[in-house]
């Protein structure tokens, strides 16, 4: 059965129907991610999107997030593809009152979500901080004229997409002194290591921000300025995980340029006919 990655925008956007014959059709791989997602996002939107998913027992697949796919990767010291093979095991059932907009957070729950918020916003710190440093990868980038700007975004975007060895100096570049000991080496990357997937995005989705602001971030960024950050650290999530699975069920246009970006040829999935085609 073909592994597809799904992303808030396509399960809160799409007919529910289609997400309903998506989730019959394909094994649906919803994130940790998405997960916590749909549970902090408004309740309008969480009874929408709980409410398309199948009412039965394992209705989707769930994996875990991409931090735990990178800590398997040091672990393991190979590549944490294909996906599925984390996935979680046991029989489980999303809770009814998701769908209803009535459920309490408490106990442990409650415990993980403050733990995720935690982390997010120390996560989108280190994002930004990525962002700011951006240019120092593309020296092309300094000194040019703006008429020349976003061509030359553009054309490194593709050099991140395209060429795998100035992907791995980036990653060696990374690493640096406190790098763990168990990093994995630079030479063994590819394409299906989460490793590698995660510095592509990071830039592509760092180059996008440093376009945005024509190069010149914000001396005090406001509310609006982490929001969006934050923002574009989750969907470089999903097109981590979609390049890894190689296929991706999204409506959102960023993501969809960025995935396709780095996957070509991959799967994407038209959600009024359900239907699979190329780009």
């Amino acid at each position: 059965m073909v592994e597809i990655v799904l992303d808030k925008s396509y399960l809160d956007g799409a007919p529910t129907q289609s997400v309903m014959e998506l989730c019959d059709r394909y094994q649906v791989l919803l994130s940790e991610e998405l997960f916590f997602e749909l549970i902090t996002t408004k309740v309008e939107s969480q009874m929408r999107c709980f409410s398309k998913l199948p009412n039965r027992e394992n209705p989707v697949a769930l994996i875990p997030n991409v931090g735990f796919l990178l800590r398997f990767e040091r672990e393991c010291q190979h590549s944490c593809a294909p996906l599925a093979q984390h996935r979680f095991n046991g029989r489980f059932g999303f809770n009814r009152k998701l769908r209803e907009g009535a459920y309490v957070f408490e106990g442990k729950v409650l415990e993980d979500l403050n733990a995720w918020h935690a982390q997010v916003d120390a996560d989108t710190k280190d994002f930004v901080e990525r962002c700011l440093a951006v240019h120092n990868f593309f020296p092309e980038l300094n000194g040019i004229g703006w008429k020349d700007f976003p061509a030359a975004i553009d054309a490194a975007r593709r050099k991140t997409a395209s060429e795998a060895e100035f992907v791995r100096k980036i990653y060696a570049s990374f690493l640096g002194e406190e790098a763990s000991a168990d990093a994995p080496p630079p030479h063994v990357l590819s394409s299906d290591w989460a490793w590698f997937r995660w510095v592509q995005c990071q830039i592509l989705a760092a180059l996008r921000i440093f376009k945005r602001y024509n190069g010149r971030f914000p001396e005090n960024p406001g509310t609006d300025f982490w929001r969006r950050a934050e923002h574009s650290m989750h969907d470089a999530y999903y097109v981590i995980l979609g390049s890894l699975a190689g296929a991706l069920a999204t409506l959102d246009t960023e993501i969809r340029e960025d995935f396709l970006l780095l996957c070509p040829d991959a799967v994407m999935l038209s959600p009024n006919v359900l239907s699979m085609s190329r780009g």
